[in-house]
């Protein structure tokens, strides 16, 4: 399943979408029985697995995302529809107050793509049902996770498993918080809820409530714990390799002045030009461009799931005015890839301070929870365009 961390040129723009999250209106919050009636919806056993839930297609039916395999260079990392559900107390809660409240929960229905042909002409079709996943927002039960939310899968084939354990924290909650819009909800994607969220901010500027970031004690309570999540996300969780591995220095100092000079635009593959980025690097839409040494593309070429070790990608980010503004960088240090572990993840966005760094070291989870879902954690489609 699937912030960008508080670099100096985006925390304007970051704090401003915690506080417009923070949005709280003139009115009473959800109470305390309707928080029940919603936990209501998921229950878990004694070792804490979550009991598939039931009666889901009843609920307010929110969109249905589609990353199609053919749309993705043949291989996307969920390529079925996801149709997506949310309780009906949930959305209404949401609508009231622009939050997700606690005991919220969003079950995800994985559905084949059946045909591509219909009466009324070429398309995706649905298929099968294939699977299913929930998410679900819980401050007592999963009080550590950050945002309080948990992710669990039922399985990817019929039958459907009638329990799962929650998945550990950095396979899910690190690329939700880097790029879901509200909450660690891909909001973006569902006019749904995006509708939901502005009508609860009308309602807000009506009442004439301020929450400015600065004197609201919620606000400054969200943005602290976001602050938080932020810092976990962004430390090493491997030992880091000292010095460099092939061509590649892992130095602070030294693997900056090497992306300064450019020395990775002699890798043996490139994309020929800039393309709006897809993930949050940067800024989400900004120019990238992506490059991979040899021993990177040379594997791809042959097909190897498994990249093997000195294995590089060099991202380049630009402004939307076409000015270099940083690099992210992905190095494969071990044979194995640990979930994450057997990568050196960098990324920065000053090109004149190498102190000045959003990420670096091996085990990033900020860096490989989004990752983890592409080719051996490398998300860019090869052959490069």
């Amino acid at each position: 399943m699937r912030f960008e961390w508080m670099t100096r040129d985006t925390v304007r723009t970051y704090m401003g979408l915690v506080v417009a999250t923070m949005v709280v209106l003139l009115v009473p919050s959800t109470p305390a029985s309707a928080q029940d009636a919603m936990k209501a919806a998921v229950s878990f056993d004694s070792d804490g697995a979550m009991q598939r839930p039931k009666g889901y297609r009843e609920w307010i039916y929110v969109g249905t995302p589609l990353t199609p395999n053919d749309m993705n260079g043949g291989s996307a990392p969920f390529p079925e529809f996801h149709n997506v559900y949310i309780q009906p107390d949930a959305l209404a809660a949401y609508k009231r107050t622009g939050k997700f409240p606690d005991g919220t929960t969003l079950v995800k229905e994985l559905v084949s793509v059946g045909s591509k042909q219909a009466t009324s002409g070429k398309g995706y079709f649905m298929g099968e049902f294939i699977g299913l996943e929930v998410a679900t927002k819980d401050t007592k039960r999963f009080k550590d996770e950050p945002g309080n939310w948990a992710y669990f899968s039922f399985g990817h084939e019929y039958p459907l498993a009638d329990k799962a354990k929650a998945f550990p924290a950095q396979s899910c909650n690190a690329c939700h918080a880097n790029s879901a819009a509200d909450d660690f909800v891909f909001t973006q994607y569902y006019p749904v809820l995006r509708e939901a969220k502005r009508g609860a901010a009308r309602s807000a500027e009506a009442g004439h409530t301020s929450h400015d970031g600065t004197t609201c004690e919620e606000c400054k309570a969200g943005i602290r714990r976001f602050a938080m999540a932020a810092g976990i996300a962004r430390k090493p969780s491997a030992e880091t390799p000292v010095g460099a591995l092939g061509e590649i220095p892992t130095g602070i100092e030294d693997l900056h002045k090497y992306l300064v000079a450019g020395k990775y635009k002699g890798f043996a593959a490139s994309e020929s030009e800039t393309h709006p980025s897809a993930g949050p690097h940067s800024r989400f839409g900004s120019p990238v461009k992506v490059y991979m040494n040899a021993v990177m593309s040379d594997a791809f070429k042959t097909g190897k799931k498994a990249l093997p070790k000195g294995a590089v990608s060099v991202k380049e980010m630009f402004s939307k005015e076409g000015q270099l503004d940083g690099w992210a960088v992905m190095l494969k240090t071990a044979d194995d890839s640990a979930g994450g572990d057997g990568w050196f993840w960098y990324e920065t966005t000053n090109t004149s301070d190498p102190s000045d760094y959003v990420a670096r070291g091996n085990g990033v989870a900020m860096c490989y929870g989004c990752h983890s879902s592409g080719s051996d954690f490398v998300l860019t489609s090869f052959p490069l365009k």
